[in-house]
């Protein structure tokens, strides 16, 4: 089929559920953490620049990539100091802020990934934690003066020199970039742990409102960040405010109106939105089918009791939809399995605006790079037919 369109007009097109030229494919690159890495699959060298990666994922898989740099802009107040430690066998970390001390500690061994240091936002905090970071207001009024926008413009110039360096790559390439950030609930539970914060949602729900609300101040003023930087969409990770942990209820009390106002935002901006899931979307496709956001990213098509005839049918009229095999399911289970997963993702997708082919949610280094190979090739047979 004769190309007319370039990646990003396409991957844009397909966002907004206009007609595209073919369907794109998209696929994420997770490198892993060095502690993860049990091998290397990805045929780029593991310190090779995003210009080398690029031209492998363009120039020789023909794939649509979307360029992704994080947005932060946050600073600690001017004061706020913080000291680490080690003390029988834990890993402690302790912010000291003028509204008190904010304190974590997790078990420290050789599947921690961040040498002697505790980020704010973690996956690996959620399994190591033994003192989350936060359990109360008096935790969150500290966080106040952490998680805030930097008021001396330092932050938010080494967001512009990022952009600055990835902006040449997708212009020689004609790719889109996006802008990563805003976690919601997904950041609350690396900083709550997960229990403790499903807990909080039901006893101490104004704790949850509270956090959610002061991380959507900072992501507003983010999309206004992103816009001046260039990018064409925001993504805010969304992969654990789903059905496996929240009830639509739920969900609509905490997420549904800082998601909105950021979509809201970026739509005036002149950005589009994406909002990444993962598992547990059967139970709420009611409420993901009311949300603002333009697209849906990283459905897993191989979770227990997904109908993907269902999700096309009642979220593809109003939402965009970058789906594809799964990481878990069909990519570490070799070539075969990935081929008849995409070939079953065209039958359903390949005819309804918005479809956008990309595995959910990622190909991992360490995963066999033949199942990427038959998902690409699959796409291509399937595009050119």
């Amino acid at each position: 089929m004769a190309e007319s369109m370039t990646p990003r007009e396409r991957i844009l097109a397909a966002m907004r559920r206009q007609p595209v030229d073919r369907v794109p494919c998209a696929i994420s690159f997770n490198p892993l953490y060095p502690s993860q890495r049990t091998c290397w699959n990805f045929p780029w060298p593991q310190e090779a620049t995003v210009a080398e990666r690029t031209a492998y994922q363009v120039g020789q898989l023909g794939l649509d990539q979307v360029l992704s740099v994080g947005v932060d802009g946050c600073r600690p107040s001017e004061g706020v100091t913080s000291r680490t430690w080690i003390a029988d066998g834990l890993l402690h970390k302790a912010y000291d802020t003028p509204a008190g001390e904010m304190h974590a500690s997790v078990r420290y061994n050789e599947l921690w990934a961040h040498g002697q240091d505790i980020p704010l936002m973690s996956d690996f905090n959620v399994g190591h934690f033994v003192k989350p970071w936060i359990r109360d207001e008096r935790d969150l009024d500290c966080l106040r003066h952490i998680l805030r926008w930097d008021t001396t413009g330092r932050s938010q110039e080494a967001t512009r020199r990022i952009f600055a360096e990835y902006r040449p790559v997708a212009g020689k390439y004609r790719l889109a970039l996006a802008a990563q950030f805003g976690e919601g609930l997904t950041g609350a539970m690396k900083m709550f742990g997960a229990e403790p914060l499903m807990v909080a949602a039901v006893d101490q729900p104004a704790l949850v409102e509270a956090y959610m609300e002061l991380e959507n101040e900072v992501n507003l003023k983010r999309v206004a960040l992103a816009a001046e930087c260039g990018a064409d969409m925001i993504s805010r990770n969304g992969f654990y405010e789903t059905g496996d942990f929240y009830s639509p209820a739920m969900l609509e009390r905490f997420v549904r109106g800082p998601l909105h106002r950021e979509a809201d935002a970026a739509r005036a901006a002149g950005l589009l939105s994406r909002y990444v899931l993962h598992t547990g979307v059967m139970p709420i496709l009611d409420y993901l089918d009311t949300l603002s956001v333009d697209s849906l990213f990283g459905i897993d098509i191989g979770f227990h009791g997904v109908d993907l005839e269902q999700i096309r049918d009642r979220l593809g009229a109003t939402k965009s939809l970058w789906i594809g095999p799964s990481s878990t399911y069909h990519l570490w289970k070799g070539p075969q399995v990935t081929a008849e997963a995409s070939r079953r993702t065209f039958e359903v997708f390949a005819d309804h605006p918005g479809f956008i082919f990309a595995p959910g949610v990622s190909a991992h280094s360490i995963m066999p790079w033949e199942s990427t190979l038959a998902m690409i090739d699959t796409w291509k047979r399937l595009t050119d037919g």
